[in-house]
């Protein structure tokens, strides 16, 4: 047999699968860089359409180490943010972040994405958030703001936490 590789069985379903895989990925890649690129249209097609919905799959965003580590959060919390609240599986293999789920999950995903990047260049506000299945809003008084929010966002972060969900105040 050849002893460059073994080959790792990940058995289970295909979120747990997914999950696994990308972690496992993650984790070669610190170690031999590179290494995801050659094999990524594999990675890409696997397990296309296999759910339910017919609609799983990955999607990619690309991003340079600045974004890299804004993505991943503090212990890579802002990556579990994502994907608890998204539905998403979300990891990180090298530079690149891939979304594997359903059609709706990796559009979750890209979105809230989208939307804590925005963050740093200001005040985000979400257009058609009345539309969306995915949101509530509340209207918090403004002199709560501070206490809800807490201490460089410790109040809201761990709300986050406990529901699976994202929160940010929405400002035009």
């Amino acid at each position: 047999r050849n002893k460059d590789y073994e080959k790792l069985a990940i058995f289970g379903g295909v979120r747990g699968r997914r999950g696994a895989e990308l972690k496992v990925l993650s984790a070669v890649e610190t170690k031999v860089p590179g290494y995801y690129d050659r094999i990524k249209d594999d990675v890409l097609s696997r397990d296309k359409g296999k759910d339910e919905t017919e609609t799983w799959g990955t999607d990619t965003m690309t991003f340079q180490d600045d974004e890299l580590s804004y993505a991943l959060g503090k212990q890579g919390g802002t990556r579990k943010k994502l994907e608890r609240s998204s539905g998403a599986v979300v990891q990180y293999v090298g530079h690149n972040a891939l979304f594997s789920g359903t059609r709706a999950e990796r559009k979750r995903a890209r979105e809230y994405m989208k939307w804590l990047f925005e963050q740093l260049e200001g005040p985000v506000y979400v257009d058609g958030w009345e539309d969306r299945d995915d949101c509530t809003v509340v209207d918090v008084p403004s002199d709560c703001i501070g206490y809800v929010t807490g201490s460089r966002r410790a109040a809201l972060g761990g709300i986050e936490e406990d529901w699976g969900v994202l929160m940010f105040f929405m400002n035009k």
